[in-house]
């Protein structure tokens, strides 16, 4: 499906009733999410990150993406955390740039992004 172009490019946030409370369109399909609204002490955040299939990695905060009511599509803090550019840029010797989907995961560990 991916490849034909014909997977679904949106993500369905749901409330924890399981409603759907609001869906984001993105250019690629969705691969991966995490959640590091959880975490503890130095590395405790309000962060929401979504991997693409593209292998760009997007982060938005969770509290607002939660809040229907006050915070429109338009006014999330949705943005771009990583583009495949910037990991190509620093030592991805892959001949084959456009064969999206070679990474598996992302991991958010003390702050960083592995």
């Amino acid at each position: 499906l991916i490849e034909d172009g014909k997977a679904e490019k949106s993500l369905a946030v749901m409330n924890s009733s399981g409603k759907v409370i609001r869906t984001l369109e993105f250019k690629s399909p969705v691969k991966q999410v995490m959640s590091c609204r959880h975490h503890e002490g130095e590395a405790e955040t309000d962060k929401i990150y979504i991997m693409l299939w593209n292998g760009n990695l997007y982060s938005v905060t969770g509290s607002m993406l939660l809040d229907v009511d006050n915070v429109s599509d338009d006014a999330l803090d949705l943005k771009q955390a990583i583009k495949m550019d910037d990991v190509n840029q620093y030592g991805d010797d892959s001949d084959d740039d456009d064969d999206f989907g070679e990474w598996r995961g992302f991991c958010v560990f003390a702050k960083k992004i592995v």
